[in-house]
């Protein structure tokens, strides 16, 4: 049930090479395109103090040195934030806004890709060394696996399994026929910085030059991980693994909203889209997945009940109302509370909290949103269900409290309250009880 889930949601991803103009814009984030505007800084700084004004082409080696440095600080970083885009890419997170809480995974993948380069040259070498001509077929294969090499060191953060040639071929396997489109915009890519240096050597001093040179290469590099990541993203099933989130609908939300969905936004949408489909029992199996999960979320246990009801299975309605109920309570927001409390007593008249331990806050839960009949209903009869239980005595004091302030019965709340200080006199809810009893009794009017 659980692969027809997956398919169902991600049925409707649009092919990489139809996204070519989004790829362009994704550098263009604000969270994103001031790397590449810093790295370009930097280099026109370091270009300006290498030259100190000196006219006859001179450069000062301090600085030459200082700028190899830095350079290498800075692709470091570039590294790091190509493989992070490409990975949440292929998770269906496409705006920086959508990405994960930032974590170490990618902190020495700068170094796994030297070394997997490294790997690579080591193996053209022992093909050199065998025959001359075998060095063109390594080439070869070299560079056509390695984007896929790429994306499994994205996806896996380990090097091992990205020196690893069957897992680069299972990539190129579960992408077919258009991986080779795939490199193809990918050479075209690294050569982008190139051309646009060609294009405007004789129109831009060469500081300004540098800087653009630099701000190419880092956008055009960013630009061509995004697309791996997509491709990913695209050929998930075949790969085997799964996205976090939808990326067609985000995208969607974009366009009409100027923002992205968040993920009970999705949620609900992927839900509506198997509804109109006819798939009532595969919608249900996707909320409880994720109910499994995070079984006291009150948004995803809502979708659940009307999920439910829709349904008409009335036993399981009863039966996922207790946890409904108590997901309510917890949420911090009850305002639904009251309803769902009425809908399980229509659908069963002597419906109750099963479990003891969740009577009292449920009732608080309820009264804090002045469902007060629903919170009198929930204490009704616990202390005969359940006359031993820690609770009683609060319940039968917030009981009384609301028979006092909102049914104006002031003989039954004093009633309840006698009772708790009589039979709990060292709980604090005999302490709440005396000062309730207190107070009725002195705003009852005096018999004349």
């Amino acid at each position: 049930m659980s692969d027809n889930i997956a398919a169902k949601q991600f049925s409707n991803i649009t092919p990489f090479w139809q996204r070519l103009p989004a790829f362009f814009l994704y550098p263009m984030q604000p969270q994103m395109i001031w790397h590449p505007a810093v790295y370009a800084l930097i280099g026109i700084g370091l270009w300006a103090l290498g030259r100190g004004g000196d006219d006859e082409g001179g450069f000062s080696p301090f600085i030459f040195k200082l700028a190899v440095i830095i350079s290498l600080g800075l692709a470091v970083d570039l590294v790091r934030l190509c493989f992070r885009a490409l990975e949440q890419t292929s998770l269906g997170n496409l705006r920086c806004t959508d990405f994960d809480e930032s974590d170490e995974a990618h902190k020495l993948t700068p170094y796994k890709l030297l070394a997997l380069f490294m790997v690579q040259g080591i193996f053209l070498y022992i093909l050199k060394t065998i025959h001359p001509n075998l060095v063109l077929i390594g080439n070869v294969l070299v560079y056509l696996m390695l984007p896929a090499s790429i994306m499994v060191l994205g996806s896996s953060h380990s090097f091992t399994e990205a020196a690893n040639p069957l897992k680069a071929f299972k990539i190129i396997r579960a992408v077919g026929w258009p991986y080779l489109a795939l490199w193809v915009f990918g050479f075209i890519l690294s050569q982008g910085a190139l051309i646009v240096v060609i294009l405007l050597i004789k129109k831009l001093p060469i500081a300004l030059l540098i800087g653009v040179g630099i701000f190419a290469y880092a956008y055009f590099n960013l630009i061509w991980f995004n697309m791996m990541g997509y491709a990913m993203y695209q050929y998930h099933k075949q790969i085997g693994y799964a996205p976090d989130r939808n990326f067609e609908i985000n995208a969607l939300a974009a366009s009409r909203k100027n923002r992205p969905l968040t993920d009970e936004e999705i949620l609900a949408q992927q839900v509506a889209a198997m509804i109109r489909d006819g798939n009532l029992d595969l919608a249900l199996e996707f909320i409880w997945e994720d109910l499994r999960y995070d079984q006291y979320n009150a948004q995803l246990s809502g979708h659940y009940a009307k999920l439910l009801m829709l349904k008409g299975d009335k036993a399981k309605q009863l039966e996922h109302a207790q946890r409904h109920l108590l997901a309510i309570a917890r949420s911090g927001k009850a305002g639904h509370i009251g309803d769902t409390w009425k809908q399980a007593r229509q659908l069963n008249p002597e419906f109750t909290i099963d479990n003891p331990d969740h009577v009292l806050q449920m009732a608080q839960a309820a009264a804090s949103v002045r469902e007060f009949q629903t919170a009198l209903e929930i204490t009704s009869g616990f202390h005969k269900r359940a006359p031993r239980h820690k609770d009683v005595p609060a319940v039968l004091v917030l009981a009384g409290k609301l028979i006092s302030d909102h049914l104006r019965q002031d003989a039954r709340a004093l009633s309840l309250f006698n009772h708790v200080i009589a039979q709990w006199p060292g709980d604090p809810a005999a302490e709440e009880a005396q000062r309730y009893k207190n107070v009725i009794e002195r705003l009852a009017p005096t018999p004349q």
